[in-house]
């Protein structure tokens, strides 16, 4: 059953560690009824958070040029009584008439605080710890699971196929449903804004390789949500996404982070963009001033998806823009989630990949002394105990981009920071 934290929240651990109920049953007066019953059945998830001593949860990317990674969560649990020990046989989940146990890989997994679920996906290891003897120690199991990226990543096409011409939230969802992925759980994919060509996917072509290539040449986000949901979310949307919660040192209204990590330099600074399609030429962009300032920094996009060379060049430019200049960045920041109210809490628990945040920053000396800035939320990373809940935001500068609003004095003109929406 869910457990209560020391803070007030109810935490609830859902593995399906059992075996299916409700299997339709030829003949059977209660099973053999198919508006009531499963051919296979169905796994019914057991709450283990009363056995819960530590999760983390990683999910994201490193920056902001990188792909995105499988969520992964780590569960410790106590077994002073084996029950999740795949080989007891007195486990509350074993079943005698297979003669096997329910405590295996690839069996699903949800974590939630209160109503929000904040990571699922399926097993993929089972790490057994026990006691030596002595009464203090404890016997513990370190539960591993990742989301579905590890199910896009161990699948492959089979055979060579040529996709029309076609947006790319398009083509995504023409990958995920070719009969050898045939991915059928949740997706929420954007129509996307960049076309890609019909070129041909090669046999043997890896499922979340061939989708990252996707959503790069569209520079958008692909990932799995908190919630499960595989997720592509196009630059435009992006661009236009406002702020779903505020982040400061002081003691306001906003949420209070306890440390926050700046970076300043080259790690981000490119004056020179390549962007090459397939069996295109490289579309260079370069800005001089930059160049003759800071000396020549390259970023090279290869084997893009783009329809022609005009549509690569573009997105050159368009990168130039945003990487020509060296930044003052908010990169890191950390909070104790256990410490907030409820409706705090909550808000943090909603947090997304992808969310668009505002991070403040006050200073006792200088000029100026209030530094404000938007923020992407690139990776989230939880630590959860009995006792507390501490978040680590990884972040990178947001480019937002305002609806046109005629007559406005500030966002009524047509410029790079107003467009039509």
């Amino acid at each position: 059953m869910a457990t209560q934290t020391a803070w007030g929240e109810t935490l609830t651990v859902l593995m399906e560690l059992g075996f299916p109920v409700n299997v339709f049953t030829l003949n059977s007066a209660t099973d053999g009824v198919l508006d009531q019953d499963y051919l296979d059945g169905t796994l019914v998830g057991d709450d283990v958070a009363p056995y819960v001593q530590s999760i983390r949860i990683t999910r994201g990317r490193q920056d902001q040029l990188s792909n995105f990674s499988a969520g992964s969560c780590s569960v410790t649990l106590l077994n002073n009584d084996r029950r999740f020990d795949p080989t007891n046989q007195s486990s509350p989940y074993w079943d005698a008439v297979l003669g096997q146990s329910g405590v295996t890989p690839r069996r699903k997994v949800t974590i939630k605080l209160g109503d929000e679920t904040l990571f699922v996906g399926r097993i993929t290891d089972i790490d057994l710890s026990y006691a030596t003897g002595k009464a203090t120690d404890l016997s513990t199991v370190t539960i591993n699971a990742a989301d579905d990226f590890v199910l896009l990543a161990n699948t492959a096409t089979t055979q060579d196929r040529t996709p029309s011409e076609e947006l790319s939230g398009a083509r995504l969802n023409y990958l995920l449903q070719l009969p050898e992925i045939a991915y059928t759980n949740t997706t929420d994919i954007d129509a996307g804004t960049a076309t890609l060509g019909a070129y041909q996917i090669d046999a043997n072509t890896n499922a979340l390789s061939y989708a990252q290539s996707i959503a790069d040449s569209e520079q958008g986000y692909f990932f799995v949500s908190r919630d499960g949901k595989l997720t592509f979310t196009d630059r435009v949307t992006k661009a236009f996404a406002t702020a779903v919660a505020a982040f400061s040192d002081d003691e306001g209204t906003d949420i209070k982070y306890q440390t926050l990590s700046v970076m300043y330099g080259q790690e981000f600074l490119y004056n020179k963009i390549s962007a090459t399609r397939e069996g295109g030429t490289p579309q260079v962009a370069n800005d001089a001033t930059s160049q003759t300032e800071y000396g020549i920094s390259t970023l090279s996009l290869d084997g893009l998806l783009l329809v022609d060379d005009t549509a690569a060049q573009t997105l050159a430019n368009e990168l130039l823009a945003l990487y020509a200049q060296p930044a003052y960045r908010f990169e890191d920041m950390s909070l104790l989630v256990s410490s907030f109210g409820s409706s705090t809490r909550t808000t943090c628990n909603q947090l997304e990949l992808g969310d668009t945040i505002t991070v403040e920053r006050n200073y006792q000396t200088g000029s100026p002394s209030q530094v404000v800035k938007y923020q992407t939320v690139e990776r989230l990373n939880r630590t959860i105990t009995p006792n507390i809940h501490r978040l680590d935001i990884a972040m990178s500068d947001a480019f937002i981009i305002y609806p046109l609003i005629l007559s406005d004095a500030v966002y009524g003109v047509m410029d790079s920071n107003n467009a039509l929406s």
